[in-house]
């Protein structure tokens, strides 16, 4: 999920595309633009950008937060409040849909 304003989506594609080539599997990537705070409730993001796998979050999976935002979002990462997930955390993520799946 990307905000129009945010300015690490090229970098987010990036890093959700090396994640995908890690694991492996086949993938299809819907991208949707988050353009106002209604548009950030129905889709259920708290900022941008947002990586969802099989609806939910790379972040939190199932215990993401209540608030919702289309402004930008941070990641709590090992280094720190980042921009950006940490590829690892995709891949995780990845991983976790891959065994509920299988």
């Amino acid at each position: 999920m990307l905000s129009e304003g945010c300015a690490h989506k090229d970098q987010a594609r990036a890093i959700l595309n090396e994640a995908i080539a890690d694991t492996g599997v086949q993938a299809d990537i819907e991208e949707i633009m988050v353009r106002t705070d209604e548009d950030a409730k129905m889709a259920n993001v708290i900022g941008s950008p947002s990586i969802k796998v099989e609806g939910l979050d790379v972040e939190y999976a199932d215990r993401e937060p209540d608030e919702t935002s289309n402004g930008c979002r941070y990641y709590n990462t090992p280094a720190g409040w980042k921009p950006l997930p940490e590829k690892g955390m995709i891949v995780r993520a990845i991983t976790r849909a891959q065994g509920r799946t299988a």
